[in-house]
């Protein structure tokens, strides 16, 4: 491998962190904001991928298959865009 396609490679392996870095970091937003509220009363529930699928007695009080929800489209700067289904 020369230098340039060290270079090359180098970057493309910048561009793959640092795009992982950003989902991470809205993962981490989300994440946050779901905490926040079950503080105010809400469910984590509402922040779950598999919210409409649930068929637990549990639903509200949220479970151990509980995941967060994925975000979707460029819903990547406004947490008030994720569909939570609420």
């Amino acid at each position: 491998m020369n230098a340039r396609q060290a270079a090359k490679a180098a970057a493309k392996k910048i561009e793959e962190l640092e795009h992982y870095n950003k989902l991470a970091q809205e993962d981490i937003k989300d994440y946050n904001a779901c905490i926040e509220s079950m503080i105010a009363g809400g469910s984590p529930c509402d922040w779950c991928e598999e919210e409409a699928e649930c068929q637990r007695e549990a639903k509200g009080k949220g479970c151990d298959l509980w995941w967060l929800r994925y975000r979707k489209g460029n819903d990547s700067e406004n947490t008030d865009n994720i569909d939570r289904g609420v």
